[in-house]
């Protein structure tokens, strides 16, 4: 990508990276802000849930407000209210009142990954937006990182509540550059076709999409025990491991955008759920057969959750422009259900197996079949193209596209 198009890429990245990181904050802050206002483990537990919740609950509104109005307006005023509810959480002293600003932050956070996936598959050629859209996720997986060691380091200089009133204005000023980069972006122009018959071709897409938070929901709940209990990895070890899958993950979100333009986005994700599919496979033969092993399965688990840009792009090939937005929030949702559906299953499978390889034998297997249905499900789908038509410029949308990709309004052929 040219200097200009990374510059204009630049505040949606950011948007996203605050997104990431508020999505894994609590794991670092909330023991700290339990123990100061002496929240119980369930208080615990509902205060972590609260944003996902109101996360989950708006995709499909604010999908059909994009289609209405455009990515602009929603993402800035929403984020503004995400900074609101950063401070809340940083003045909050009982159970209620931080399960209500986590609820009002998930709600500033919920409309920036679709708008980004909404605004850039609406600009340039295919493979260009898939380009772009890889790129904002893989500057904005950098989040997570800022969630842990920097975020603690933060803590200890300026205490947690200071912590989050520096998130609070980080997130505020985001949405400053955002609303900026919307008003003095590049020129307006033509804009990719966008289908104009029916969605059907998306049924297919809708198993690879619950499958693709297997992958995260193992590695942030029951990674940590599986180390521990089949490999009787300390917390040092375990903690070593986790970090390495952190990098991988992170290094594999950057690689992607590099070779989208080279490898077709169908091809990379094929690939990559088949391997997952059959190392999960063969792990769950004998879940305690090798350490390294399991780290690198966890690796390879954990990178499939950076192929939902290139799932999101692809899908919206198939999308009718006047309801992109609403079918984006259902996929989206989808990937949402499939965290907790996962996170409920797994508990329940290691409750119910009672011996610790039983039990990741058992979670292991369900992961490779979940994720050969996704694949499988994913290959069959018909690759032609419905009838497309340029889509018009609404008032909220953010032009960052390059004029060099952007398709020419040709006339029809005689």
């Amino acid at each position: 990508m040219k200097r200009n198009e990374y510059l204009g890429l630049f505040p949606l990245a950011l948007a996203f990276l605050m997104s990431m990181f508020f999505r894994s904050y609590f794991g670092v802050v909330g023991p700290m802000i339990a123990a100061d206002i002496h929240l119980d483990p369930s208080g615990y537990g509902y205060a972590a849930s609260a944003f996902y919740i109101s996360f989950g609950l708006l995709q499909m509104p604010l999908g059909a407000t994009f289609d209405r109005f455009g990515a602009k307006t929603p993402m800035v005023a929403l984020m503004v209210v995400g900074a609101i509810g950063a401070t809340m959480v940083a003045t909050a002293t009982t159970a209620g009142y931080l399960i209500a600003a986590q609820a009002v932050l998930g709600v500033g956070c919920s409309p920036i990954f679709m708008g980004v996936v909404y605004q850039l598959g609406r600009q340039g050629d295919p493979t260009a937006a898939q380009r772009r859209i890889a790129t904002v996720g893989a500057i904005g997986s950098l989040g997570a990182l800022l969630s842990a060691s920097p975020l603690v380091t933060l803590s200890e200089l300026v205490g947690w509540r200071g912590a989050m009133f520096i998130t609070a204005a980080s997130m505020a000023l985001c949405a400053a550059s955002v609303a900026i980069m919307s008003n003095s972006a590049g020129e307006k122009g033509s804009r990719t076709p966008v289908a104009t018959g029916t969605s059907r071709g998306l049924i297919y897409l809708l198993p690879i999409c619950l499958t693709l938070s297997l992958g995260g929901t193992f590695r942030n709940a029951w990674a940590g025990p599986y180390l521990s209990e089949m490999f009787d990895a300390d917390q040092r070890l375990s903690g070593l491991a986790l970090t390495i899958v952190s990098v991988v993950g992170i290094a594999t979100s950057f690689t992607i955008p590099l070779i989208v333009s080279k490898v077709p986005a169908r091809r990379i994700i094929a690939i990559s759920m088949g391997v997952a599919a059959l190392a999960t496979a063969a792990l769950a033969i004998n879940p305690g057969s090798s350490f390294v092993f399991a780290v690198a399965l966890i690796c390879v688990l954990y990178s499939i959750g950076n192929l939902h840009p290139l799932v999101m792009a692809e899908a919206q090939e198939l999308m009718p422009s006047a309801r992109r937005g609403v079918l984006l929030g259902l996929l989206n949702t989808l990937v949402f259900f499939g965290v907790a559906i996962s996170s409920s299953l797994f508990g329940w499978t290691a409750q119910m197996a009672g011996a610790p390889a039983a039990a990741f034998q058992i979670i292991l297997a369900v992961t490779a079949t979940s994720i050969g249905i996704g694949l499988a499900t994913y290959l069959i789908r018909p690759t032609q193209k419905i009838a497309s038509k340029p889509p018009p410029l609404l008032s909220g949308d953010l032009d960052i596209c390059p004029a060099s990709d952007r398709r020419p309004n040709l006339p029809p052929s005689p």
